[in-house]
């Protein structure tokens, strides 16, 4: 059975043996997000736990099979004997009650907490992090928690000035786009409204006569972005080419705000902007917004709470980039997703994915999300950038470009 009795370190110790034994590139970040995720979940159902954990500690398909056969292996096992508690922890007293308690056979706390069937699991040791608890759904941290990984395998994203065939195609993009039309009527050779002004002024030259019409019309008015970049571990390197696009679009156009999340949301655009101007940034103060688990549905929630009501107008295009595997409620995120689509003017999701063979959006997060999008693709190179430009297709009122 797992070495220990309680929930957090059984719960440290498979982190540990994920990490050491099969090589998963995980640490606080996801032992932190695993643990708000239990939280959520019947902790008697194996499945439910298992489903839980899984898209917060593996990030490829590959991980994901290794991970359920090392799931099973080491919460369903009987003969492994009671190891010591990791530094720190009650020798005596509770100590040795809980390792007593936990040799005796399961308990009611689920797979993380004892279940077993009679195979042995690998050994594992924990890692001091987390504080334990009695109470499985209150796991605190120690102040050694860091916003990136332990061992340094998990880095801060670092912005530089985008390459000159990605600016390109964002102002190719951003050019094609027109969110209806300025307030101002300007001269312009042709148009719905006459110029009486340059008329008079141009019949001085033939006698008086008003020979050719001059004409006025509203500009095109260049839409506004809302970038919401995932930056979470399922994403992979897809999530330093979201960055990428955002730096992109920032050179083309100056109506731009860019958010990461993960499990939280920070805002970049600062950092994006000063990168831009060539100046390279490395994103330390991301903390919970990159490199962890994925709610998307509650950052979306809080992005509409802070930042929504001054961002976002019949004029903004809203840009999701994220993979959709999402460990909340869907209905968070339809709900989130549904106000979105109601104040903007288009919500376009881009998923890396997408370009996948046979990929069909079924995660449930993608399910949720898709009845709102307008616009569901990926953009790995400056080709599609270019053609995002065509795909979006905004409201146009009817005298917008008459």
């Amino acid at each position: 059975m797992p070495p220990f009795g309680s929930l957090p370190w059984n719960l440290v110790a498979f982190v540990r043996h994920l990490r050491r034994g099969h090589g998963f590139l995980i640490g606080a970040r996801e032992l932190h997000d695993a643990a708000r995720a239990l939280e959520l979940v019947d902790l008697g159902d194996r499945r439910a736990v298992r489903d839980a954990l899984r898209p917060i500690l593996s990030r490829t398909r590959d991980e994901a099979r290794v991970f359920d056969e090392a799931f099973d292996a080491f919460f369903l096992s009987r003969s492994a004997a009671a190891r010591e508690p990791a530094p720190g922890a009650d020798r005596s007293g509770d100590g040795e009650r809980a390792l007593q308690a936990s040799s005796s056979g399961p308990s009611d706390s689920g797979p993380l907490a004892g279940e077993t069937d009679g195979r042995a699991h690998p050994a594992a040791e924990p890692a001091a992090i987390l504080e334990p608890s009695p109470d499985p759904a209150h796991i605190r941290l120690f102040a050694s928690y860091s916003p990136f990984d332990l061992d340094g395998l998990g880095e801060a994203p670092l912005l530089r000035r985008p390459p000159r065939a990605w600016r390109d195609a964002a102002r190719a993009a951003v050019g094609r786009l027109h969110a209806g039309a300025s307030r101002r009527w300007r001269p312009a050779p042709r148009g719905p409204r006459i110029d009486p002004r340059r008329m008079l002024r141009a019949s001085l030259q033939t006698g008086g006569d008003a020979v050719a019409a001059r004409w006025l019309r509203r500009r095109p008015r260049a839409p506004a972005f809302v970038l919401l970049l995932d930056g979470s571990r399922s994403m992979g390197p897809a999530a330093t080419a979201a960055l990428d696009l955002a730096l992109a679009l920032a050179a083309a156009t100056m109506r731009v705000e860019v958010f990461t999340f993960s499990t939280a949301l920070s805002r970049v655009t600062p950092d994006i902007r000063r990168a831009v101007a060539g100046e390279a940034r490395r994103l330390e103060h991301l903390d919970r917004a990159w490199a962890g688990g994925t709610s998307i549905g509650r950052c979306l929630h809080d992005f509409l709470r802070r930042f929504a009501g001054r961002l976002v107008g019949p004029s903004t295009i809203v840009i999701i980039v994220s993979d959709g595997l999402d460990v909340g409620e869907p209905e968070a995120l339809a709900a989130a997703m549904r106000e979105l689509r109601a104040r903007s003017a288009a919500l376009v999701w881009l998923n890396p994915l997408a370009d996948t063979p046979g990929y069909e959006p079924t995660a449930a997060g993608m399910r949720a999300a898709l009845p709102y999008v307008t616009a569901f693709t990926s953009v790995s190179d400056p080709a599609r950038l270019a053609r995002l430009g065509r795909i979006i297709r905004l409201p146009r009122p009817p005298d917008a470009l008459a």
